[in-house]
């Protein structure tokens, strides 16, 4: 039975919760939206809406719509995995997290999540043509919410080129325009979550430090630790780190309902606390037994491609990859050239080993003849909205400076 709402003096409930723009360090806030409702579920079942930008405006829906928060993290750490085996990282064109995300968003959703989210839920974006900040909270269906999500999310560059729409209406990040959304005639309590270390109510408990940045409404500490995990959170580099913060961002939401005296102070401060000891168990060998089935995985698929082709009574089906068959044709076309060139003298060996190239190449522009044909119709829609994303990340980072510097000499003039 959930916990009535406590008769505390010093802790005014929060009408709103926000949780920040994070990146892959959403798994923090996913952790800290656990032990609410496993301790304080009140804090969030009362909150007249929830806001998120970025990653954040995930968390946000999760807590709405009560979506499984340990299968959210796993999604997240797995799609961080595969992302590192990219030299590029999430910038490898090959990357799409707008399809993780939407396939995602597509398996954990209810049916009834626009019902559940409908004028509750808040999600941040940045309008593409005018950089105006937006909250979206009326959804009308379970797509609705997808594509709202798809918008919130999309950082040019990394998520692509073509920003979604919604309703007609282009969208970028909303973290760009407002890290820590807030709604706008809101005078009340709101309730901030950020994987970040700062002014926020539940983040890091970093040491104090001299240098502070203003991120839209959000003020974070300048230091090395901090900065480390901002880099993690858009460039993944640590995996261990983004899957601690899932047990950081617990410990550092028990740790605010302490000091508001709305849990008793002698705690533990761990996940496992709300899972029976086998469960425990269980999620504390999740990561091995994923990296053991997986390594099975690769192993039978090589076998059974081995099979395949060693199998004398099986004829091997052709493989359809335009790209495997490019490699082939052009190992074809090397080998045939080679055997050529050593029928000819040296004067036409130089010219047919400078001609190769060009072969080749003329081969591969027309495999990617059709490719070549959308990019050049698709080049001014890409030029102009590739233009806007631009601006709007280099307002972003003007905006931090500008701020940073105000506050700086704020305080300077009042000290």
């Amino acid at each position: 039975m959930a916990p009535s709402l406590p008769n505390c003096r010093n802790y005014k409930v929060p009408r709103d919760i926000s949780f920040s723009g994070s990146g892959f360090l959403a798994t923090y806030q996913l952790g800290v939206a656990l032990c609410l409702f496993k301790y304080a579920p009140w804090i969030l079942r009362s909150a007249v809406c929830v806001l998120g930008a970025s990653a954040g405006s995930l968390i946000a829906t999760a807590v709405v719509c009560e979506m499984n928060m340990f299968a959210i993290r796993d999604e997240i750490l797995q799609f961080a995995k595969h992302v590192t085996l990219f030299m590029l990282g999430p910038f490898d064109p090959s990357i799409k997290v707008a399809n993780w995300l939407e396939r995602l968003l597509h398996k954990y959703l209810p049916p009834d999540a626009h019902r559940q989210a409908r004028g509750r839920l808040g999600i941040a974006v940045t309008r593409v043509t005018d950089g105006k900040h937006l909250i979206l909270s009326e959804f009308h269906s379970k797509e609705d919410i997808v594509q709202a999500l798809l918008c919130s999310c999309f950082v040019p560059g990394f998520s692509g080129y073509l920003p979604p729409t919604f309703r007609g209406e282009h969208y970028m990040d909303g973290g760009l325009s407002n890290i820590q959304p807030r709604l706008p005639d809101s005078s009340d309590v709101t309730l901030t979550v950020s994987p970040f270390s700062g002014d926020a109510d539940i983040c890091p408990a970093d040491p104090p430090s001299n240098l502070e940045m203003v991120v839209g409404s959000a003020v974070l500490k300048f230091s090395m630790t901090n900065n480390l995990r901002i880099l993690n959170g858009l460039y993944p580099t640590d995996l261990e780190t983004i899957e601690e913060a899932f047990y950081n961002g617990f410990k550092d939401a028990i740790r605010f309902l302490q000091i508001n005296d709305l849990v008793p102070s002698a705690m533990s401060e761990g996940p496992e606390m709300i899972l029976s000891d086998g469960q425990a168990n269980m999620w504390k060998q999740n990561r091995t037994e994923l990296e053991d089935v997986e390594m099975k995985a690769e192993n039978t698929a090589v076998e059974s491609y081995s099979s395949t082709w060693t199998d004398g009574s099986v004829e091997p089906e052709p493989f359809r990859d335009s790209h495997f068959h490019f490699d082939v044709v052009k190992n074809v076309l090397l080998g045939n050239a080679s055997t050529y060139l050593s029928m000819l003298r040296l004067p036409a060996r130089i010219l047919s080993s400078l001609l190769l190239p060009l072969v080749v190449s003329f081969y591969a522009l027309l495999q990617s003849r059709q490719r070549m044909e959308l990019l050049f119709r698709q080049l001014p829609e890409i030029v102009f909205w590739t233009w806007h994303g631009v601006r709007q990340c280099f307002l972003f980072f003007v905006n931090i400076v500008v701020q940073t510097l105000k506050k700086g000499m704020e305080e300077r003039q009042g000290s």
